[in-house]
């Protein structure tokens, strides 16, 4: 089978329609096929019928929309607040140390409630694909979430004992698949509103093993990951290695799912002198058969200064430059 290759990126920050048409030309001019469109909590209280406007103004300039649950309830990946967690901690994760965790439970009731509100919404908007970030439970460096009443009773119901107050592989096991389930009733969800559906999963290697639960699932349609390199102090060849290691690891299980295997580009905090890295992580994911690459996020995260990448003109240009050799051999063998 051949696939063509597409190119994306995200986008968030701007919602002034006038200005994200700029950008959202700016984008189509350069090749670009979609836009991952960021839909906070916040924009799904004040900033509805703009993002509506948005997507519309997106699908008009040719692209694709994903639309993101950044930073909602805490669960998935974003520089974004939860109202919900602050209204609702009764609903919070808590931690090892009984100490109540800045995320919703996805376990919890009222945290499957509100997501499904949050995709009802989302599909509002008319997005094409709703986009699953980094689904993940809170965890610190001295403790781990979760341990609330919900989390310890299926726990119990599960493996027929209490849940222990150390992180041993029951209890990581019990996490994933929480997570797991979680995914599920949202994607099926997700189904039903008209979108397809996407989940990027954190590159943690640990819990690759268990990437098998989640990719498998007939209510996702697209599988990725996000091997960033920075901070991780990785250059050159091992920039390569990195992004190829997890590549492998999503092709291979795309494959055997027959699911679209996506990978993501970092495209934000990168180094002054290190852009030639983006060009590396492209290859090493198009060496590996991926089609479908992301990067985050539009124009190398220069407005937002806590991230942002310290030539986000050169890296943006970089990044331009290793989409269209992509796409030069625009097919691939899989």
């Amino acid at each position: 089978m051949k696939d063509e290759v597409k190119v994306g990126v995200s986008y968030f920050g701007v919602r002034n329609p006038l200005h994200v048409a700029h950008d959202l030309y700016d984008m189509a001019s350069n090749g670009i096929d979609f836009v991952v469109h960021t839909y906070t909590e916040n924009d799904m209280i004040f900033y509805h019928d703009t993002m509506v406007e948005i997507v519309q103004l997106s699908h008009k300039m040719g692209l694709e929309v994903y639309i993101d649950p950044w930073g909602v309830l805490g669960i998935f990946g974003g520089e974004a607040f939860s109202r919900f967690v602050a209204r609702n901690r009764d609903a919070n994760q808590v931690y090892s140390n009984g100490e109540t965790a800045p995320a919703a439970c996805p376990n919890n009731p009222k945290t499957v409630d509100y997501m499904m509100e949050w995709l009802e919404k989302a599909a509002d908007t008319g997005a094409d694909v709703v986009f699953f970030d980094e689904p993940h439970f809170s965890a610190r460096s001295d403790k781990w979430a979760c341990r609330c009443e919900h989390c310890q009773r299926k726990f119990k119901e599960m493996y027929g004992h209490d849940m222990p107050l150390e992180l041993t592989d029951e209890v990581m096991e019990f996490r994933f698949q929480s997570i797991a389930e979680f995914l599920k009733k949202l994607a099926a969800k997700a189904k039903e509103l008209g979108m397809r559906t996407a989940v990027c999963m954190l590159p943690r290697e640990h819990e690759a093993t268990h990437w098998d639960t989640i990719f498998s699932m007939p209510e996702i349609d697209i599988v990725g990951t996000d091997p960033y390199w920075v901070p991780r102090k990785l250059t050159g060849e091992d920039v390569y290695h990195h992004v190829r290691k997890f590549s492998d690891m999503v092709m291979n299980l795309a494959n055997k799912y027959r699911k679209e295997p996506q990978i993501w580009i970092q495209l934000f905090g990168i180094p002054s002198g290190k852009e030639g890295d983006i060009e590396i992580a492209v290859r090493a994911a198009r060496d590996a058969g991926v089609a479908n690459l992301a990067a985050w996020s539009y124009r190398a995260t220069a407005y937002m200064s806590y991230i942002r990448s310290d030539d986000p003109e050169m890296a943006w240009a970089t990044l331009l430059k290793a989409y269209r050799n992509a796409k030069k051999t625009h097919t691939i063998e899989t």
